[in-house]
């Protein structure tokens, strides 16, 4: 009985348990923000380019000395041996002619460490500095990168904020156009108002619901954008809990205040200047220092023989080599290719310099503006709001027609929906300064 009791209770409280695991809901931006970090493709990809950046800089502090130690271990089995030439004479035979002798002998055993490292090596002494800089040009460009995520995930936030309140008005001005329609109906059976009149009503109905299907498709593909955004799977259902609040008053002392273009096109121009020196450095000497120290045994007998004549052999020799690189056609023109960039780099800074700042300014013009245009929103609806009252009210008593009510009652739907839209635009505004403030 226990057992069929548990087995009643999954089966009630599984779908529950399931649905519970494909609804993720989100109190705040900032809570989205913080899923993004630890879910998105974006984030976990610029993570990845940043451990490359790390590991090439590693090679390149590890290639300064370039220590390369190779250790060789062959053994020979000489089938063959070849044939040489020596005078006969040196043999008591006549002058004038060769005698035929083998040299060598039949198996060779050969183990020998030879390592060589690089004491100056100008050009791997540069790459440090080239690969230091990439990894911070690797994170400013993912600053940068991590940024427009942020702020493409503000903008899906406001927009599902804003369609969301939308929709909500919809269905209840829905309920009201019910209203509407009941009431011209009735005036119509009394022969009031026009057959006009009820179909004004009528389509006044089919286009606000045909509205609210419009908005609910819009905002299906919203959620659908910060899923792809968020890394969010497909069948995972988001609920944003914050609502829209509209007690905004303008902030004087919202500065943008971002400089992460002109971090990223600095180390962009330093990263091209220390790949032209490495380029210009590889046409120096290398001083390297050898060693070698090998260990050889000839036999006729065996491989490793244990005769006491054929003993294995030392030999050790220690010494330094220059390597000088003759001029090469491909390296001057990689020295060509790496001038012109670092040429580019100088030019795209000035630009970036000068883009920042606008980008800046902009920025707080578009607060300005958006909060400009909230107000003004603000105070139209408020007062197609008053006009519609006084539009009912004179429908009721008949001093006015029914297509200006609809007209007053259309206007301050409108009037209502630029207010959301107004908010939503501001608090998008608002948030991307906050973003570019705090992605240094």
């Amino acid at each position: 009985m226990k057992f069929y009791l548990q087995l009643i209770l999954l089966l009630i409280c599984g779908p529950i348990i399931v649905n519970a695991q494909k609804e993720i809901r989100f109190p705040t931006l900032d809570s989205l923000f913080s899923f993004a970090e630890k879910n998105s493709s974006v984030i976990k990809t610029n993570y990845e380019q940043a451990l490359l950046a790390k590991y090439q800089k590693i090679a390149a502090i590890g290639n300064v000395i370039n220590f390369r130690d190779p250790v060789a271990f062959s053994l020979t089995n000489n089938t063959t041996l070849p044939v040489s030439f020596i005078p006969a004479d040196l043999l008591g035979g006549p002058p004038g002619t060769f005698k035929e002798i083998t040299l060598g002998q039949k198996y060779v055993s050969n183990i020998g460490i030879t390592p060589q490292i690089d004491i100056i090596n100008p050009n791997t002494w540069a790459q440090i500095r080239s690969a230091s800089v990439n990894v911070e040009l690797t994170n400013a460009n993912n600053q940068l990168s991590k940024k427009s995520l942020y702020e493409s995930i503000a903008a899906c936030y406001y927009n599902i904020g804003t369609y969301l309140e939308q929709i909500q008005l919809m269905q209840n001005n829905i309920s009201s156009t019910d209203t509407l329609l009941l009431i011209v109906s009735d005036k119509f059976s009394q022969g009031q108002v026009r057959q006009q009149d009820v179909n004004d009503a009528t389509i006044n109905k089919l286009s606000l619901q045909d509205k609210l299907r419009q908005l609910e498709v819009t905002l299906e593909q919203q959620y659908n954008s910060l899923k792809i955004l968020c890394d969010i799977p497909v069948n995972t259902t988001v609920r944003l809990e914050e609502k829209l609040k509209y007690d905004q008053q303008f902030v004087q002392d919202l500065k943008p205040n971002s400089q992460l273009l002109i971090k990223s096109a600095l180390l962009q121009e330093e990263y091209a200047r220390a790949d032209l020196l490495t380029n210009r450095l590889s046409n120096l000497p290398i001083v390297s220092l050898l060693y070698s120290n090998s260990y050889y045994q000839n036999s006729n007998n065996q491989l490793f023989d244990n005769n006491p004549n054929d003993k294995w052999l030392n030999a050790v020799y220690l010494g330094a080599k220059v390597t000088f690189l003759l001029p090469d056609v491909n390296r001057i023109i990689l020295t060509q290719n790496s001038k012109v960039n670092y040429q580019e780099a100088l030019i795209n800074l000035e630009h970036n310099k000068l883009q920042n700042d606008i980008n800046n300014s902009q920025l707080q013009l578009d607060y300005e503006k958006a909060y400009s245009q909230f107000s003004m929103f603000k105070q139209v609806y408020a007062l197609k709001q008053e006009n519609y009252k006084m539009a009912s009210a004179q429908y009721a008593q008949s001093i006015l027609s029914f297509d200006k009510l609809l007209i007053a009652f259309n206007d301050m739907l409108n009037s209502r929906i630029n207010y959301s839209s107004s908010l939503a635009s501001l608090l998008y505004t608002k948030s991307k300064i906050d973003i570019n403030n705090t992605l240094k």
